[in-house]
């Protein structure tokens, strides 16, 4: 069985759109079964949600948890965030188990033109895209040493690693 790759993150995070200005400093790991392209997503997600102090990020792939998930003062899951495209019934069993659904996914037009149409039976569900650039670009300059500058405006995300500025503008779908 080999490890998860570890990593050391601060996530410094300006969300313009939510007035809040603050950093996230803390250590994951990239699960063996994961993608780098979800763990971006994942930590992506969890910049867009940490304006809320009670923000959680699924570090341990734990299957019963969201990505990303906000809760209330009772452990009831108010918002869950999930990374990346799920299946039409999975979409629907977890939008029956939050107040809120919400999908973050890398640009996949085929994906969506596929649940689009269905997905008029869920009325508590966002999704928003990313482009496709942005997230392989955040992928593959991955180090074990993770120092983003984070800012979130209305429809654009911007990221800096300090050798690189990556931005992107953010799609609502759903």
């Amino acid at each position: 069985m080999s490890k998860p790759f570890v990593f050391k993150a601060r996530l410094n995070v300006a969300d313009l759109f939510h007035h809040a200005n603050h950093q996230e400093v803390f250590t994951t790991a990239l699960q063996k079964a994961e993608t780098l392209e979800h763990f971006v997503l994942k930590l992506l997600g969890y910049c867009a949600l940490s304006y809320e102090q009670n923000a959680h990020l699924n570090s341990f792939a734990e299957k019963q948890k969201p990505d990303v998930w906000l809760e209330d003062e009772h452990g009831y899951i108010t918002v869950a965030l999930y990374a990346g495209e799920m299946d039409l019934d999975d979409i629907v069993r977890i939008a029956k188990q939050s107040q809120k659904l919400v999908l973050l996914i890398k640009e996949s037009p085929q994906w969506f033109d596929s649940v689009r149409e269905r997905l008029s039976y869920v009325d508590n569900m966002s999704i928003f895209q990313l482009e496709a650039d942005f997230v392989d670009s955040l992928s593959e300059a991955l180090s074990r040493s993770l120092h983003w500058d984070i800012v979130i405006e209305q429809n654009q995300i911007s990221v800096s690693d300090k050798i690189e500025y990556y931005e992107t503008t953010v799609v609502k779908l759903v």
